[in-house]
């Protein structure tokens, strides 16, 4: 007896898990590396070199409370900031990988940032999977790596050694420090912890004029015959429209001496999760892209246990709807 079966062409290509889900507790806020948590979850090695785009996000939780969620902001000079800090990083594993005799570049080498220096000290949310009578499996990887600089500016560390003829030996230690998007550097210039990359960018990029170079004079303009040619009214017109003229938007509309995601505040909110008894303690906002595939869980009343799931948008990136960096 002949199996009837679905049409080749509705074959399922790339089954890829796409619902991911997190248990949390109490009011901390915690990170997700949607990234990490695919690759976790599916068996497969997902680069967070990506926007990673969220059709839906619930929250599942037995008592009154809510959750925030937030994203870096998706800017160009986000966008910016992260891809001059990839282009440093890859020319210092250059540098030393043509050094040697053969590749020595890891399997799952890949360019990994910190959302903010919170995130470095917290860590991730790890994906889990469920049994009957609510019991819960969380997975965890192997590795998963962050991206480490290595600096060659000489800090001048010194070690005192009595049994050196000199009285003592000059130790120069490299160092070695993490990347966040978000927020100030950590740490002190000879011993840095973490280099904010947004901070390191509006630190070192051109900045616009503060004003118009080289104009005449206020005096020297009202007073030109020329210009005042057709100022028929005793009340100054022209002279008040040069000096408007003159005065008036020279500078940028915004601070060019800094820029949102210097500071360690500065995430872009996407949504408020908040369950309740007439909510049936389930509830559900709508989707958002997530830069770097990184999210900021942040409950804002305490809660003893709550259960986040992201619904990913289906594509081509293993399964995944994602675009590069």
């Amino acid at each position: 007896m002949a199996v009837r079966l679905p049409a080749k062409k509705y074959k399922k290509k790339n089954p890829t898990v796409i619902r991911l889900s997190f248990e949390g507790t109490g009011g901390e806020t915690q990170f997700i590396d949607t990234a990490l948590a695919l690759s976790i979850i599916n068996q497969k090695a997902f680069s967070q070199q990506a926007y990673y785009y969220i059709n839906s996000i619930e929250l599942y939780n037995n008592e009154n409370a809510y959750i925030d969620i937030h994203t870096l902001p998706d800017t160009w000079y986000l966008r910016s900031a992260y891809t001059r800090g990839r282009r440093i990083f890859n020319e210092m594993n250059e540098r030393v990988i043509k050094q040697m005799s053969g590749d020595i570049t890891p399997k799952y080498h890949d360019f990994k940032v910190y959302m903010d220096d919170r995130h470095r000290t917290t860590g991730n949310m790890l994906p889990n999977l469920y049994s009957i009578n609510a019991a819960t499996t969380t997975f965890a990887a192997d590795e998963w790596a962050y991206s480490q600089f290595v600096s060659a500016d000489s800090d001048g560390d010194i070690v005192v050694s009595p049994g050196d003829p000199s009285g003592f030996r000059v130790n120069q230690q490299a160092d070695d420090f993490y990347i966040h998007m978000m927020g100030a550097h950590v740490g002190t210039s000879n011993n840095w912890t973490s280099i904010g990359l947004l901070r390191s960018y509006v630190d070192t990029k051109i900045r616009p004029q503060e004003s118009e170079p080289n104009l005449p004079s206020l005096a020297d303009m009202s007073g030109d015959p020329l210009a005042n040619l057709f100022d028929y009214s005793t009340e100054e017109q022209i002279n008040d429209v040069i000096q408007h003229l003159q005065d008036d938007n020279d500078q940028p509309p915004y601070d060019h001496n800094d820029s949102p995601g210097t500071g360690q505040f500065h995430l872009q909110h996407v949504a408020r999760l908040a369950t309740s008894a007439e909510s049936g303690r389930v509830t559900k906002a709508s989707g958002f892209c997530a830069p770097l595939g990184l999210i900021c869980v942040d409950p804002q009343a305490t809660a003893t246990g709550w259960r986040i799931v992201l619904n990913l948008a289906q594509g081509t990136y293993n399964g995944v709807y994602a675009e590069r960096v």
